[in-house]
């Protein structure tokens, strides 16, 4: 079997706690050809085509559709290389995970409006009267911009700042997120990867210091689901099956929902550690049946 995995450059990664690097070794062990590419070596010439490098080589010309799988894990933002890169893999007649298709078709941070009925108080907004009010029905806010990742433009604003919010919409022409607040960060972000139709594992993020939740600056505790996030989850993972979301990441501050990650959610090192227990082998096997039902 051959698996491509595209990704950012691999000199970059951490080794100890990459999610990506984690199942590409651990595929190499069971046998599985991996091979590894970034979306600037994705091209079309006939046929959709990639420069992949191998375990061990250089990088060499090959067809997309000569791998049994692709695994999509570059990391956000979302731009038009990025887009171009989906554009791409849809060209290239092999199972890709997650689906190109999906990955342009719901933003990081829109794709979880649909289940507003589990979220805090949320808007999306560009117009500065739009958020003010907002803002002053419910205190202090948290602004994500909509194409970022790891809690890198996340902001609380304890008041209406006009300055700031000016700042992160351009002026009043670029949407964000604003959400109300939760206090219950202090105590920390619950990240749960599904896998599938089902949840693979789940770890509290609790912040070392400040509100920024993840796994970057955080000590990551063993946090099983309460009743009311297993009931999020029964309903959210068969949804993103449907939109060919395999391998997701959910948000979840005091038991509400605040994100679904889609392009490069990471915790399974992690959560491995905390339950002892071989995350990446489950998403080896799953994989593999997929790709296999899928020839």
């Amino acid at each position: 079997m051959r698996w491509l995995v595209v990704l950012d450059p691999l000199d970059g990664l951490i080794s100890r706690t990459d999610t990506s690097l984690a199942v590409i070794n651990r595929a190499r062990e069971e046998g599985i050809e991996v091979d590894t590419a970034t979306i600037e070596g994705l091209y079309f010439e006939d046929q959709a085509r990639v420069l992949a490098t191998p375990a061990e080589g250089v990088p060499e010309p090959q067809l997309l559709g000569d791998y049994d799988l692709v695994f999509m894990r570059k990391e956000p933002p979302y731009d038009m290389r990025f887009h171009y890169a989906t554009q791409l893999l849809s060209l290239g007649g092999t199972l890709v995970l997650n689906s190109p298709s999906a990955l342009r078709d719901f933003n990081e941070k829109l794709i979880v409006l649909p289940f507003i009925k589990y979220m805090p108080p949320t808007l999306v907004a560009a117009d500065l009267t739009v958020i003010g009010d907002f803002i002053g029905r419910h205190g202090t806010v948290v602004v994500k911009s909509l194409d970022s990742f790891q809690g890198k433009s996340v902001r609380m604003l304890p008041e209406h700042d006009k300055e700031v919010l000016q700042d992160v919409t351009n002026g009043g022409s670029r949407p964000v997120m604003v959400q109300k607040f939760l206090e219950d960060v202090y105590d920390g972000d619950k990240r749960v990867i599904t896998l599938g139709d089902q949840v693979l594992g789940a770890a509290l993020r609790k912040p070392k210091r400040g509100y920024h939740a993840n796994f970057a600056n955080s000590e990551a505790l063993k946090s099983p689901l309460s009743e009311h996030e297993q009931a999020v989850t029964e309903e959210l993972c068969p949804w993103l099956v449907s939109q060919g979301i395999h391998f997701a990441g959910l948000d979840f501050i005091g038991g509400y929902l605040t994100e679904i990650n889609i392009t490069c959610p990471t915790g399974i090192v992690q959560i491995s550690e905390l339950e002892d227990r071989d995350l990446a082998g489950e998403i080896i096997e799953y994989f593999s049946q997929l790709a296999a039902n899928s020839a």
